[in-house]
């Protein structure tokens, strides 16, 4: 049987006044305890709230390019501390707008606002929420847990007041946006602003600050980049907020509303530089200790050239991929990713500055740096080494040299060495069987002159592998070295004889930009001028007339020399203009052939000529300096 009308309205009369009972009780309850919290904040400080002072959150140790962009960073939590005149003024009102409108009124917790929605609430039903001031906020993310009880609650409710008493508004909001979670181990504005859409903060449109405004209320909810309609929501609510705040108008929210999202995801690594950047960590971590590159924090402003790192990066790759086209290319995505590799490295001549860095064809895959740690024979790449001896015992590039057969004892046998085509000359001058790259008199200059003499001269280069041995093989390169070594080493001749030692940094800060160290120009002479001089213009040979005849296609002054191993399992290019040094090695990680035919004038000379011709195409033409004619 149905109720009676008048029984219904009395049953929702007595309801809602229970509600209302309910209500006033919880009023009374939260004014005696703010009350009360006043009472026990007034008499005993809350130590800890004294510390948010010298509060220093974790941050994220930065990677500057040689003109000052961002390069890559290094964190456990991805933060980026900002002051408060570089938080946009939209971004404030956005904050205060969207997540607590009496923040300028209030004294750490909204005693009105937590009123109406308690009254809310008991005339709805459902649970009280969105009544945290961003103080509240704050309190919690700095000294509490997420944890739901009173006792929780209550110690915000005291952290807050306390907070209040100590700080400033303008303080109080700047450690709020430098510590707030906003996904994917993102904290704060400005470190959100680069991870989600690849800009500075300052640099943000209206749409994308309404979208960092957002993400406090629901990044907990997991990655925007999988609700980009929930965000969307939320970025439109921010937006009308602003406008019932007055803060823009609303012909202005209304066209933000209508762009999409427009998230551009920075790659958690260097996408360009990751080698060169990993090198840097591993330096710093071993100076300054894992934890202060990890959270406290560094500013290391690197010798990389962006411009430079993307033409390596290119032409490596191309290189790549040419090759695997010879042999079978199956395209990039089944191809390249197997299996044959290499690495550049790009050095200023005057300054030792490595400019560029690639260390592999994908650092997602394989981190080994094959230009810093793969060690690897460098064929007749080492060959600059013995005539460089030759000429400071006073031959010069017009004295002859004998390509004829011969053969040298060796562990009971003889060992004979051969030229590349099988063939010999017979006498001829210095300059002809260097650009030629003949082997034999190469191993004839060094018996002549002392093996373990030319192996001195490498080491005044730099190259300090520990598989240099005293026998003649190693002046045909029978000694494995490294890449960047080898590259330094070339850069000596064009720095006529100075060898500066290669370095990836200038200078290391901490966060507030306290230097900690600079790094100096390290410098030795390695050779005499007019030595240095004439190993150039025998280097510019091999591109006039031998091995590096490819080279002649840029149109610049350029030198260097090719390197290929027994069986094609290394091929090597190293060359130079008059200011920069390139070093390019193509092989496996496993030694294997390359496949016949596969020298260094094929494999690496194509990835070094692509790389010179990006690198020099906004610079004017250079010149060698002349050799320097000894007085008769």
């Amino acid at each position: 049987m149905p109720l009676p009308a008048s029984f219904s309205f009395r049953f929702r009369d007595r309801r809602v006044f229970g509600r209302l009972i309910f209500a006033f009780m919880l009023l009374m309850s939260i004014g005696i305890g703010a009350l009360s919290g006043l009472l026990i904040v007034y008499k005993s400080d809350l130590p800890r709230v004294q510390e948010l002072q010298d509060y220093r959150p974790n941050v994220i140790t930065e990677l500057y390019s040689d003109d000052g962009r961002t390069i890559g960073s290094f964190a456990l939590e991805r933060r980026v501390v900002v002051g408060y005149e570089e938080i946009p003024e939209l971004l404030r009102d956005a904050l205060i707008a969207t997540e607590d409108k009496n923040f300028e009124r209030h004294w750490g917790v909204d005693v009105a606002g937590v009123a109406r929605a308690v009254v809310k609430s008991a005339m709805g039903g459902g649970r009280i929420r969105g009544t945290s001031t961003i103080t509240q906020q704050l309190s919690r993310l700095c000294f509490l847990t997420a944890e739901k009880s009173f006792k929780r609650k209550f110690q915000e409710f005291l952290f807050s007041i306390q907070i209040e008493r100590f700080y400033t508004k303008a303080q109080i909001l700047t450690l709020y946006c430098n510590q707030v979670p906003l996904g994917h181990r993102t904290f704060g504005f400005e470190a959100a602003a680069r991870f989600y859409f690849s800009k500075r903060l300052k640099e943000l449109s209206l749409d994308q600050i309404a979208v960092l405004a957002a993400l406090p209320a629901i990044a907990h909810l997991g990655s925007p980049m999988q609700m980009e309609e929930r965000v969307t929501v939320r970025r439109n609510y921010v937006l009308r907020r602003m406008v019932a705040e007055g803060k823009i108008a609303r012909e202005k929210a209304e066209a933000a509303g209508q762009e999409p999202l427009g998230l551009r995801i920075a790659s958690r690594e260097s996408e360009l530089a990751p080698y060169f950047a990993e090198e840097v960590r591993k330096y710093l971590a071993k100076t300054y200790g894992f934890q202060t590159v990890s959270q406290r924090g560094l500013r290391a402003y690197t010798t990389l050239n962006l411009e430079m790192q993307e033409a390596a990066v290119q032409a490596l790759s191309d290189g790549l991929e040419a090759y695997d086209r010879r042999h079978g290319w199956r395209g990039v995505e089944t191809n390249v990713k197997p299996k044959v590799q290499g690495a550049l490295v790009a050095i200023d001549n005057a300054s030792g500055e490595i400019k560029a860095m690639v260390g592999g064809h994908d650092f997602g895959r394989s981190k080994f740096n094959r230009a810093t740690q793969a060690y690897r024979q460098p064929g007749s790449a080492f060959k600059p080494f013995v005539y460089t001896l030759a000429l400071e015992e006073g031959m010069t590039p017009e004295d002859l040299v004998e390509d004829a057969p011969i053969s040298f004892p060796n562990s009971g046998t003889a060992w004979s060495p051969r030229n590349y085509d099988g063939k010999f000359e017979g006498p001829i001058p210095l300059r002809r069987a260097f650009a030629r790259s003949r082997n034999v008199p190469a191993v004839r200059l060094a018996n002549r002159f002392g093996i373990e003499e030319v192996l001195r001269t490498a080491r005044r280069f730099g190259i300090t592998s520990p598989a240099l041995a005293p026998y003649l093989p190693v002046a045909l390169g029978a000694a494995e070295v490294t890449l960047l070594e080898m590259t330094s080493a070339y850069s000596t001749f064009g720095n006529d004889g100075v060898r500066v030692t290669p370095r990836y940094l200038r200078k290391v800060t901490d966060y507030e930009g306290a230097t900690q160290e600079e790094q100096l120009v390290e410098v030795s002479d390695v050779v005499s001028r007019e030595t240095a001089r004439t190993m150039v213009a025998l280097l510019q040979s091999v591109v006039a007339e031998g091995t590096a005849r490819r080279a002649r296609a840029l149109e610049r002054a350029v030198a260097g020399k090719t390197g290929t191993t027994n069986d094609y399992t290394d091929a090597w290019f190293i060359g130079l203009t008059p200011s920069l040094t390139c070093g390019v090695w193509v092989g496996f990680d496993q030694k294997r052939s390359l496949g016949r035919g596969e020298t260094g004038g094929r494999a690496a000379l194509p990835i070094w000529i692509d790389f010179v011709r990006q690198a020099t195409r906004q610079k004017a033409a250079e010149e060698f300096p002349s050799p320097i004619i000894p007085d008769a």
